[in-house]
């Protein structure tokens, strides 16, 4: 199962950083999975996406198929100074408050992996499994998705909402 995770994520990090500044896997059951991490290139700050076509599990193990034909998207937007600061200092607390916990992992919906690199350089991995409705990491799955979803001509507007929901989890957590 190791050298499945290790094939997935190898692809789904093209174009990522060894040491994430913030990164996000949504791996759903059924459907595509989907990342996107958060980069300075060349004192410019970006939001580096990728996504498969088809639901990776699905492409390797049908035995129906000849050969594994999985193209993969990508899009990176420019995000401004605040937007890549904020995601940071999100990331960060996540880090800070992760606690490793045996959770019963179901057979659909998504499973979230959330990734930053702490202050000791080491690289820090949460994750949760579709979490319940209005929960604070449904808040932070919603938020990724936004970051994820991001695109170079609603950039000004999108960033500033997403900006103050960072704002706003971070409040949440940090009161929690």
């Amino acid at each position: 199962m190791d050298k499945y995770y290790i094939f997935r994520d190898s692809l789904l990090y093209n174009g990522f950083s060894q040491k994430p500044y913030a990164r996000y896997i949504c791996s759903p059951a059924f459907d595509a999975e989907y990342a996107f991490s958060v980069e300075k290139i060349e004192e410019k700050n970006y939001i580096i996406s990728n996504g498969f076509s088809i639901n990776f599990w699905s492409a390797v193990y049908d035995k129906t198929r000849d050969t594994l034909k999985i193209n993969t998207s990508t899009r990176k937007v420019e995000i401004n100074d605040d937007l890549y600061q904020k995601i940071g200092e999100l990331f960060e607390l996540l880090a800070e408050q992760t606690k490793t916990t045996e959770r019963f992992i179901g057979f659909d919906g998504e499973t979230y992996y959330f990734s930053t690199t702490d202050k000791n350089g080491e690289i820090r991995i949460g994750k949760t499994w579709s979490p319940p409705r209005g929960s604070l990491l449904d808040k932070l799955v919603d938020i990724c998705n936004k970051l994820y979803s991001l695109k170079s001509e609603d950039n000004i507007s999108s960033q500033s909402e997403i900006l103050e929901e960072i704002d706003k989890l971070i409040n949440d957590l940090i009161k929690q």
